[in-house]
């Protein structure tokens, strides 16, 4: 009895920890996300914004903003996507708006074949090969 309901737990647990997957989001036509926290620990309700998403037509995140318990700006990422819905631009700003970094992504079909950063001045700083073998 004790296994089933941890078991139960963990189902419930992960159930909640999944998000709208962009088909979904796609097929109900959402152009953007708020998440909000609501906090009972001093006694009364505080409310406060912890994220904000703005999708494309496909469901890809386009904007993606968030923000800690006082509602002050965290982090604050754009992406571009290719025609198959491949992340291959993100582009990560500070709280007043300036890049921090981007990162450049080619894929071969849906593989992730390399990842390039660059300085916020536009430099090179790394590139990742990511190789794969078959059975």
């Amino acid at each position: 009895m004790k296994k089933l309901n941890l078991f139960t737990l963990f189902l419930l647990c992960t159930a909640t920890l999944m998000a709208q997957s962009r088909k979904e989001l796609k097929e109900a036509n959402i152009s953007n996300q708020t998440e909000w926290k609501y906090d009972y620990s001093s006694g009364k309700e505080v409310k406060y914004k912890v994220a904000e998403y703005i999708y494309d037509a496909n469901g890809n995140v386009l904007l993606e903003k968030t923000f800690n318990e006082k509602g002050t700006l965290e982090t604050y990422f754009e992406r571009e996507y290719d025609s198959n819905g491949n992340q291959i631009v993100e582009i990560t700003y500070d709280t007043k708006g300036k890049v921090l970094k981007r990162e450049e992504f080619k894929f071969e079909g849906k593989l992730k074949v390399e990842k390039k950063t660059f300085t916020p001045d536009g430099k090179l700083k790394s590139k990742k090969i990511y190789e794969y073998k078959t059975f």
